[in-house]
């Protein structure tokens, strides 16, 4: 999952969560569902690069419910230390 780019993971998208801050692709992968996030917010685009990487994957879960909105998730990995620059290719 975390080597699919945004082109090859949106048209698998289950279910899209987007804000101002990026978007959450919820897909069906190996041993449940994965959220993909692509925080172009962050980098004062309107919309992740087709070739992007995720900056961060959530799962797997056992439902597609409960994946956190973008930012929401980027305020969660801010509170637990993770730097929210993941993917510095940017």
């Amino acid at each position: 999952m975390r080597t699919l780019t945004y082109r090859e993971a949106e048209p698998q998208a289950l279910k899209v969560l987007v804000d101002g801050v990026g978007e959450g692709l919820v897909l069906l992968g190996e041993g449940g569902y994965y959220a993909l996030y692509y925080f172009f917010g962050l980098y004062g685009r309107k919309a992740p690069d087709p070739e992007e990487t995720p900056d961060w994957v959530e799962g797997p879960r056992p439902s597609p419910e409960g994946f956190r909105e973008p930012y929401d998730q980027a305020k969660w990995l801010e509170a637990n230390g993770y730097m929210l620059f993941i993917n510095e290719s940017k």
